[in-house]
C-alpha cells in the first residue's frame, strides 16, 4: 500500500524520546515517539501533510515578492516546508532553527537540506529573542513537543520577538492547534492581536466548529495578509483548509498568552484527531 512503513533509522534524543525516520513508498517521515513530524518526497509535488500546504500559502504574500526572501524556520524536523519554499523560491535565504542535533544528523544523513537553507542548532526561541531586528520576510513556527505546542512559541512575548524580526511587510506563520474547546486558540490569537495588526487563521471547518481536534496554521503581520494569494492557494486543496480573515469571533475577549502562563496546548485527544491530510 502506498504510504506504508518498509524500514527506520533511529536515535535518541536529549529528551529521552526516539526519533525515527521512516521509509515510505513515496518518500519517508520523521517521527517522535510515534507521532509523525514530517515527511519528505517529491518537492515539485504539494506535500502529503495539509499543514505543511497551508504554511505554504499562508507565505503566498513573500513568496510572490520578486525581490530576495529571507526566512526564518523555527522547529525543523525533516525540513518539508523550507524544501517547499526552496523547490518554489530557489533563490529563498533561508534558516532552519532545530534544538536537536540527533535530528539534524538523522535527516541530514538522508536528505541533506536544499541550496540556500542554513541549519542552526539551538533554542528556537533565544534564537528569534536574539535576531536582527527587520531582517526577515517571513518566520514560521513549527514546534511540537509530545503532540504539543511549548508555552515559549504561542506567547505574546514570542510574537513580539518575531515582529521586531520581521520587516514592515512581514508575515509570521505559526502552525497551531485548535477544537473541540477553542479557548487556547483563543488565548494564541489573542496574542498575536496584541502584538500584529492584521491575524488571520487556515483550518478546516469542522475543527473551527468543535467536532474534533486537529491543527490550525495561524498568520500574523503588520501589513495587509495577502488574502487573495492565499486562498487562491488554498483553492482545490483536499483538506478543505480556508481562510479565516476575521478571527474576532473566535478571540471573544480572550487574554492573551504570556510566557509566565507557561501554558503548553492542549493534550491531542487522540479519538478525536484525524489528521488534515
Amino acid at each position: 500500500m502506498s504510504g506504508a512503513p518498509r524500514s527506520s533509522w533511529s536515535a535518541t534524543l536529549s529528551s529521552g524520546q526516539t526519533a525515527s525516520i521512516v521509509v515510505l513508498d513515496d518518500g519517508w517521515a520523521l517521527e517522535v515517539d510515534g507521532f509523525r513530524q514530517s515527511h519528505v518526497g517529491d518537492d515539485a509535488e504539494p506535500s502529503p501533510h495539509a499543514t505543511v500546504r497551508w504554511m505554504l500559502a499562508a507565505l503566498a504574500g513573500p513568496l510572490g515578492a520578486e525581490a530576495p526572501v529571507r526566512l526564518a524556520h523555527l522547529g525543523g524536523a525533516a525540513m518539508s516546508l523550507p524544501r517547499q519554499v526552496a523547490h518554489a523560491r530557489p533563490d529563498a535565504e533561508q534558516v532552519v532553527v532545530e534544538l536537536e542535533q540527533a535530528i539534524v544528523d538523522l535527516v541530514v544523513t538522508h536528505a541533506p537540506p536544499p541550496a540556500g537553507v542554513r541549519v542552526v542548532v539551538g533554542d528556537a526561541r533565544a534564537w528569534l529573542d536574539a535576531a536582527a531586528p527587520a531582517s526577515l520576510d517571513g518566520v514560521a513556527i513549527d514546534v511540537f513537543a509530545g503532540g504539543r505546542i511549548p508555552p515559549a512559541f504561542t506567547s505574546l512575548e514570542c510574537a513580539l520577538a518575531a515582529r521586531a524580526a520581521l520587516d514592515a511587510q512581514g508575515v509570521l506563520v505559526v502552525n497551531g492547534v485548535a477544537g473541540p474547546e477553542l479557548g487556547f486558540t483563543s488565548a494564541h490569537l489573542a496574542a498575536l492581536e496584541a502584538a500584529f495588526a492584521h491575524v488571520a487563521l487556515v483550518v478546516q471547518g469542522s475543527v473551527l466548529a468543535g467536532a474534533r481536534f486537529g491543527n490550525a496554521v495561524v498568520v500574523a503581520s503588520d501589513a495587509p495578509l495577502a488574502a487573495d494569494r492565499i486562498r487562491a492557494a488554498l483553492a482545490g486543496d483536499t483538506s478543505r483548509g480556508a481562510l479565516v480573515a476575521d478571527v474576532s469571533r473566535i478571540v471573544d475577549g480572550a487574554a492573551p498568552l504570556r510566557d509566565a502562563d507557561a501554558r503548553w496546548s492542549p493534550e491531542p485527544i487522540r479519538s478525536a484527531v484525524v489528521r488534515p491530510d
